[in-house]
């Protein structure tokens, strides 16, 4: 991934910042003396120096459930959101080269707060990549140490960061719940036998064509006739009522353009789906 995010860096640079591949290198190696003291020609250094996990843009759930095959539910983990610092330093014989140098890749970084879509290279690519420059750094607080650390003199730089999507790929096929059942009850202190109370219940299923099960509806009215309730199916087809009691009922189905169509069935069950 953080090959695939360099190259991207270097593609922002060359391309938008118009800095010549002939004339000029990109470079990701850590900037130490030695290091500098081997460059043939400027250069512009890109270290990643710094990788934290993003916790404001984590998200709460553990866990994002999706309908699988078979009436089953898929459960995968949520991505997870990374933080990435470089430091950009230039290096070049005359110290004007290098301010110059410098000076075109921060208006390359500053014109680019979204890396644009088209230079984005393997893992990154499809992901809307936001950054910032010169963003306050703990680390360059105390550049002496910063650059002390890498064994090379001190020098003008920019933090470079970005946030990045990393996909855990983690998943999980479970049974699906169509309906969730509580009971109450109290005991009988004589007999000791316990009595239970049905509770109302909590069902859902799906609005799909009738032909192919896995295209659900979006926007179809649904309304559970005796219990006076109504919902509208999500982008997969899906809805959901909640408080139900166990029994019979009708539910109506009312798509754009279509008849409105009619179903008995009975809660609890195994099947609230209805196919158009």
């Amino acid at each position: 991934m953080f090959a695939d995010l360099d190259e991207s860096i270097r593609d922002l640079l060359v391309q938008r910042g118009n800095l010549n591949a002939g004339e000029v290198d990109i470079a990701f190696d850590m900037p130490t003396r030695d290091w500098a003291a081997g460059m043939a020609r400027p250069t512009v250094n890109v270290y990643l120096y710094d990788l934290r996990q993003n916790f404001e843009l984590r998200n709460p759930s553990a866990w994002q459930v999706r309908r699988g095959d078979n009436n089953t539910a898929v459960k995968s983990r949520p991505d997870v959101r990374i933080d990435v610092a470089y430091s950009i330093t230039a290096f070049a014989n005359a110290v004007e080269d290098e301010h110059r140098l410098l000076g075109r890749v921060l208006v390359t970084l500053l014109q680019h707060p979204i890396i644009p879509e088209d230079l984005l290279r393997g893992e990154v690519a499809g992901q809307e990549i936001r950054t910032a420059i010169g963003h306050p750094s703990k680390i360059f607080q105390s550049p002496a140490d910063y650059w002390g650390s890498l064994d090379s003199d001190i020098r003008p730089s920019l933090d470079y960061r970005l946030t990045v999507s990393v996909d855990v790929s983690q998943e999980i096929t479970v049974g699906l719940a169509l309906t969730s059942i509580f009971k109450l009850g109290q005991i009988d202190e004589t007999t000791g036998k316990a009595e239970l109370f049905d509770l109302p219940l909590q069902f859902g299923g799906r609005i799909h064509e009738r032909d192919n099960a896995e295209a659900g509806i979006e926007g179809v009215a649904v309304t559970l006739l005796e219990r006076a309730l109504d919902t509208v199916t999500d982008d997969e087809g899906r809805y959901t009522f909640h408080g139900v009691p166990p029994g019979e009922y009708t539910l109506i189905v009312t798509a754009p353009g279509m008849e409105e169509r009619r179903e008995r069935i009975e809660v609890p069950s195994n099947q609230y789906d209805v196919g158009l």
